[in-house]
């Protein structure tokens, strides 16, 4: 029992410690959605983003495809890296900053 409980509790701890958390640096901290809509967002070309950003959507499309890339300005000046990715008939949407930190993931995140 002991050697199919550690490995479950040990990959869920990890799970838990690799959920990417929303945060910003301001005070009255608004939601993604929120900073998202008021956003300026341009498609880019996905060889075009920090070496950072590439390798953090490709570990999150590892076994899909990356549909496109969206690069997103927030009102702050912020920039993030937006990829639908498709994995046979889910979708996922990331986010990620220019140094490859995930700030969001889900199947529609903005």
């Amino acid at each position: 029992m002991t050697r199919i409980l550690r490995p479950l509790l040990a990959s869920l701890a990890l799970g838990l410690l690799a959920s990417p958390a929303i945060a910003t640096a301001d005070e009255h901290a608004q939601s993604l959605h929120e900073q998202y809509k008021d956003a300026k967002k341009d498609e880019i070309a996905f060889a075009n983003l920090p070496t950072a950003a590439q390798n953090a959507i490709r570990t999150w499309a590892e076994g899909g495809e990356i549909k496109k890339v969206e690069q997103v300005t927030l009102k702050n000046g912020q920039v993030q890296y937006k990829a639908e990715i498709k994995k046979g008939k889910e979708k996922l949407e990331v986010a990620v900053t220019p140094d490859g930190k995930t700030v969001a993931r889900g199947e529609d995140i903005d």
